[in-house]
């Protein structure tokens, strides 16, 4: 897989994980809410329930109703138990249903609710559940014996709706049990909750329910943006790549004939057409070189859609010969170029590129001489021992300057910021040179101002 095709897929992925923390939190920020939601009102309603149950069960009466209901059977139920199960189990199923439905019918839960409603306030939205969790019996004081069969509830109904039968709707959950022979164990929960529970709680939350949509649409935003945009770049950069590779050859071949035809032309001449033509020649041999320059810093710029670039083991100072040669072309009476190596950086092997630091080098020497406006143009190039193993060169040259304001963009691509200067370009030598120094993991430092003289420095490890 391309390493772009990896950082789009890690980006979806991001994406993805930071949605589901999102509904992650907002689902615990609801779970909380909820449970402390009308806790205030619960603990008043179990203070009041509590009151009216006092040596009760249930509701007011309901103890009266339970043992109406299963005391009248408790020796004949003791019989079956201990010499019949199935008459037992007959008899059992027949006292719960009876207990069931007696509970069931009876209005006295839903009167003592109105008197909750009263003394504690509650508004119209409120109700209540109320549910059996046991019923036994026993014969010893010791063993408890189910009267009533609970399923996979583990409760059953017999009073309000059962809508409000929830955790965080719990108010009040008793046991009472007679520590006596012959008698009854009985187990219940009220709960209350408010049919606006989830308006309530959604309402409560709603400052990070709309916090966490604005950073989701923001990053959803962004990440489309962004990906939008680099796609177009991407296509950009292939078509921008394509269309060098395309037309390399067509302008390369016309300007290599071009310049032979002027080369022979000058050769042929007579001396006295010569003296005449000269200044015509120069001219145009000036600007065929010039858009050779540009067409080749294009192509230079091609080579960076690499996945990968080569670097190989070279002494420094035999590129630095190459670079010699080079830049022999460009002195002149107006062009003084010196190249300095000292001693010990004549055995210093580096790691390198060789055709991106000869071009990173002209391209600095080319800066150095187009902004500048001395009648005599200084370019002053020399390699040194730094410290911590690197060879230092530095690129001075006595030309107009950069000010510190423009400083931090003149990397940029496409950046021209001194427009004084009476120079064409396309402002991407700089750019190159930055690019250089990133694929080689190299460090290059400016130091200028608005009086003549820019100075690069470069550090370069040193290969033990």
């Amino acid at each position: 897989m391309r390493r772009s095709g990896v950082y789009k897929w890690i980006a979806i992925c991001c994406l993805v994980l930071f949605l589901i923390l999102q509904y992650l939190m907002i689902a615990r920020s609801y779970e909380i809410k909820r449970g402390e939601l009308f806790q205030k009102e619960k603990k008043e309603i179990k203070v009041v329930y509590d009151k009216h149950i006092s040596n009760d069960k249930i509701f007011p009466g309901g103890q009266k109703l339970v043992d109406s209901t299963l005391m009248p059977h408790l020796v004949r139920l003791r019989a079956y138990y201990q010499d019949d199960r199935n008459a037992f189990n007959s008899l059992k199923d027949s006292i719960a249903k009876n207990l069931i439905m007696r509970l069931r019918n009876h209005p006295a839960m839903d009167s003592l609710f109105q008197v909750i409603r009263s003394e504690v306030n509650l508004g119209e939205g409120f109700g209540y559940a109320i549910v059996l969790r046991d019923v036994s019996v026993t014969f010893d004081a010791k063993t408890f014996i189910p009267i009533l069969d609970f399923g996979i509830d583990q409760h059953i109904p017999i009073g309000g709706e059962f809508r409000f039968i929830d955790k965080d709707n719990l108010v009040s959950s008793i046991a009472i049990t007679a520590n006596s022979k012959m008698s009854n164990r009985v187990a219940f929960t009220l709960y209350v909750g408010n049919i606006d529970t989830n308006f309530s709680v959604l309402r409560s939350i709603f400052p990070l329910l709309l916090l966490s949509g604005c950073c989701i649409i923001g990053i959803v935003w962004l990440y489309l943006m962004t990906y939008s945009s680099w796609i177009k770049q991407k296509r950009m950069a292939e078509m921008a790549s394509d269309f060098i590779n395309n037309v390399t050859h067509e302008f390369n071949t016309p300007l290599t004939t071009i310049r032979i035809g002027l080369t022979n032309l000058a050769v042929k001449v007579s001396k006295d057409d010569k003296l005449k033509m000269s200044t015509t020649l120069d001219t145009l041999m000036r600007q065929i070189n010039r858009l050779d320059r540009l067409v080749n810093k294009a192509i230079d710029l091609s080579v960076f859609n690499q996945e990968e670039v080569s670097l190989e083991e070279h002494f420094l100072a035999e590129l630095m010969d190459q670079l010699e040669q080079d830049l022999a072309i460009l002195v002149s009476e107006s062009v003084a170029i010196q190249i300095l190596v000292d001693q010990n950086v004549k055995e210093a092997r580096v790691l390198v590129n060789p055709f991106m630091f000869v071009t990173a080098v002209n391209n600095l020497v080319d800066n150095g001489l187009k902004y500048n406006k001395e009648r005599i143009k200084h370019i002053h190039i020399r390699l040194s021992i730094g410290a911590r193993d690197t060879v230092v060169m530095t690129v001075q040259d006595n030309g107009i300057g950069i000010s510190h304001n423009q400083l931090p963009y003149i990397f940029t691509k496409g950046y021209r910021g001194k427009q004084e200067a009476s120079s064409n370009g396309l402002g991407l030598g700089l750019f190159f040179v930055k690019e250089v120094m990133r694929i080689h993991r190299w460090k290059i430092d400016v130091k200028s101002d608005t009086q003549p003289g820019t100075t690069f420095s470069i550090s370069i490890p040193i290969i033990k």
